[in-house]
């Protein structure tokens, strides 16, 4: 099958992409079979119904772009424990990131292409501008790293240079790394993205904040004026006479 590889940057709105061009379902419904699926992960017949027309009716061009059949999406929402969530119909409002976080989940490479040109640069600016520019923009590239390795496991390029270096790749203290593959699409992509980003931020600046608190504390200490008694050593029990 013949990918399209063309987006615009009007493709970068909505949910994440978003395209008024629409495929047609020529290759979709009978081709595809449904996999065995858990009874206990399974969705609910009429939502996994209204996914299915919406994967058809506004993710054509995307789904095409990554490879990616209904029953790709589907199995990726049941893992995800979409059937178990409050509100599953709103994945149906979602389906674009769905689509995307099914190719994300299973290593399509354009897929991570796609999510990082166009989020990359906002996740590198929000960084920056709550840590120093060069400590942001590396602590915003740390993200994409952990976000990859927790989804994908870690790569042969990432084990070869942790290797080399005697250390593993460093995650944020404190903040599990986001797994795309527990993504169930109730809400926007890049929504839920930002949130876990923004929330490993905070866990820095707080650490960053006590640390500077600490040496605050310590710089206090190291300039306190200490009676001549004390510091002379004397003892200062009441009615102690020197």
């Amino acid at each position: 099958m013949k990918v399209n590889s063309s987006m615009n940057s009007t493709d970068a709105t909505g949910t994440l992409w978003e395209s008024h061009s629409l495929w047609g379902s020529n290759n979709a419904g009978g081709a595809c079979t449904m996999a065995e699926r858990s009874s206990a992960r399974r969705l609910d017949g009429s939502i996994e119904a209204s996914i299915r027309s919406a994967y058809f009716a506004e993710s054509g061009e995307l789904a095409v772009r990554y490879g990616m059949s209904v029953s790709d999406v589907i199995e990726h929402l049941e893992n995800a424990g979409l059937g178990r969530m409050p509100r599953p119909e709103r994945a149906i409002d979602n389906i674009k990131c769905a689509v995307h976080a099914a190719a994300l989940a299973r290593g399509v490479a354009q897929s991570w292409a796609d999510l990082q040109t166009v989020l990359a640069p906002g996740f590198d600016r929000a960084c920056a501008s709550r840590l120093d520019p060069m400590r942001g923009i590396a602590f915003a590239r740390r993200f994409w790293i952990d976000l990859r390795v927790s989804t994908l496991g870690p790569t042969t390029d990432a084990r070869t240079r942790s290797g080399r270096s005697g250390t593993t790749v460093r995650r944020p203290r404190g903040v599990r790394a986001p797994d795309l593959r527990t993504f169930a699409a109730t809400r926007p992509l890049r929504y839920w993205l930002a949130e876990r980003l923004l929330g490993s931020l905070e866990v820095e600046l707080g650490r960053a904040a006590s640390a500077s608190e600490r040496l605050d504390t310590v710089e206090e200490v190291r300039t306190l004026r200490i009676p001549a008694q004390m510091a002379a050593g004397a003892e200062t029990r009441p009615g102690f006479r020197g």
